[in-house]
């Protein structure tokens, strides 16, 4: 009698080899999913530097455009003396609905962040992640000028430099840098 038999199945090699490109496929799917991941993150912070200095940008620039009033006798056009080029105070119109009047701006290195003087007159953080801060001045034919010259002021540069966070730094991502120039709307009259 003949038997016939027919076995279905793997042999080992078979088995070794599916395994292998199943592992292939598992790194691939794996290192897209992580470039991805990378890529997702480092558009993420970018963003967030950019929102942040574009807000910080607007909000001093518009603060600042305010600049010049100036209470009698005071003859500085509202900027005060210790301006410099990481600091910038002045007086702006007063506001009816409010006692504040100063307007003030401060890179504060320490803490990698821009203050802003509160209604009570301490500083407050506005801004986060920020490297650098500069105020530059300039008089009423646009030649730069020193900051303790208050009563020349006419308009202010703002430069700001942002800064991926402390957590996403390893991301390698380049800083952000935004400038304006604000003319100060009340000087000069």
């Amino acid at each position: 009698m003949s038997e016939n038999t027919s076995q279905s199945g793997a042999t080992l090699v078979e088995i070794l080899v599916t395994l292998v490109i199943v592992g292939i496929l598992a790194t691939a799917v794996y290192n897209l999913f992580r470039v991805h991941n990378l890529a997702a993150a480092k558009q993420d912070e970018t963003t967030r530097m950019q929102q942040e200095l574009l807000s910080s940008v607007v909000q001093i620039a518009e603060d600042l455009r305010m600049c010049g009033y100036t209470t009698p006798g005071g003859g500085n056009n509202g900027f005060n003396s210790t301006s410099n080029a990481t600091i910038v105070i002045c007086s702006k119109d007063p506001d009816l609905s409010s006692n504040s009047t100063l307007i003030g701006y401060r890179f504060n290195a320490a803490n990698s962040s821009i203050d802003y003087i509160n209604a009570t007159g301490g500083w407050e953080e506005a801004a986060t992640n920020i490297s650098n801060v500069v105020f530059a001045y300039f008089n009423n034919n646009g030649t730069n000028i020193n900051a303790t010259m208050a009563g020349s002021i006419r308009a202010v540069d703002i430069t700001v430099t942002a800064v991926a966070s402390p957590e996403r730094s390893q991301l390698n991502i380049g800083s952000r840098t935004l400038s304006t120039r604000v003319y100060c709307r009340n000087t000069g009259l």
